[in-house]
């Protein structure tokens, strides 16, 4: 039972981590946080249920094409929720974001509709490991996320695309003064966030039927994770997505599955009194 546990959290703290990573591209870049980015895990799904369940193409291409269908509702996300507000002040922008939300779960409400579907896995089945029976998308789940990440990490470090992301993300004045599109290049990261976070989406799909309000619960959870790891740490975005996976697993299973947000924000707050940065946050200077 506890391997069980154990790769059920992993995978589930996986995509909580690839959510808080996208959510911290784009805090990175534009300094604000995206409340909607709960709701790209939901269009993702969506997205790949269209091309698997409804236009009857394999799982595996279907997940690609949803990937890049969100990389354009990242872009239209930007260009409608944040470039118009983008001199206003952080709470029009986070309100704005939350609009946006609203609009994409009623949007996938009156598409897909409210009845919860499901799409074919990664692949089927289950292997023993010891005594446990794990099922084969949970360990797709966490090979899939891997690569992800070796993929982001290779394209912010090792590419002049990347690099001209993270001069953006650090100013944006100086790197239009370098010649930088600014506007290209944010638009790139809010792409990048919702094509990361949406193949979460359809990866997620088919352990837990697809519906226009997963994104919700999805989201609060991959906060709490940016806030266990740290604001504006890639790597403590997934560390504390596994944190918030493993604490969601085993809690509910040992303590109460009613319970599990609750108990996710307590460990939270218990981290935070140890060190309030976050995991691997910079060190909060206090002022004189």
């Amino acid at each position: 039972m506890n391997s069980q546990l154990l790769f059920s959290g992993i995978s589930m703290g996986i995509i909580y981590g690839l959510i808080a990573m996208g959510m911290v591209l784009i805090f990175r870049s534009v300094g604000i946080m995206n409340f909607a980015q709960g709701e790209f895990l939901m269009l993702g799904g969506y997205f790949c249920y269209t091309f698997n369940q409804l236009l009857n193409l394999h799982i595996i291409p279907s997940l690609i094409l949803a990937s890049l269908a969100m990389g354009f509702v990242g872009v239209l996300f930007m260009r409608t929720s944040y470039w118009p507000l983008r001199n206003a002040q952080a709470k029009a922008i986070i309100v704005s974001a939350m609009g946006a939300s609203i609009a994409f779960k009623e949007g996938a409400r009156l598409i897909w509709g409210s009845i919860p579907v499901n799409m074919d896995r990664v692949i089927e089945g289950t292997v023993k490991i010891g005594a446990a029976s794990i099922q084969w998308q949970y360990i797709a789940i966490i090979l899939a996320s891997l690569v992800i990440m070796v993929l982001v990490y290779v394209l912010l470090e090792k590419t002049f695309i990347g690099n001209i992301m993270q001069a953006t993300a650090q100013d944006q004045y100086m790197a239009s003064l370098t010649g930088i599109p600014v506007v290209f290049s944010i638009g790139l990261t809010f792409a990048l966030s919702a094509m990361i976070t949406g193949i979460g989406g359809g990866l997620l799909a088919p352990i837990f039927f697809l519906n226009n309000v997963m994104g919700a619960t999805a989201g609060s959870k991959a906060f709490a994770a940016i806030v266990i790891g740290g604001f504006g740490s890639v790597p403590g975005a997934i560390i504390g997505g596994l944190i918030v996976g493993l604490v969601e697993s085993f809690g509910g299973a040992y303590i109460s599955s009613t319970y599990q947000l609750v108990l996710i924000y307590v460990v939270l707050i218990a981290i935070l009194m140890l060190r309030p940065q976050g995991i691997f946050g910079d060190k909060i200077q206090e002022k004189a």
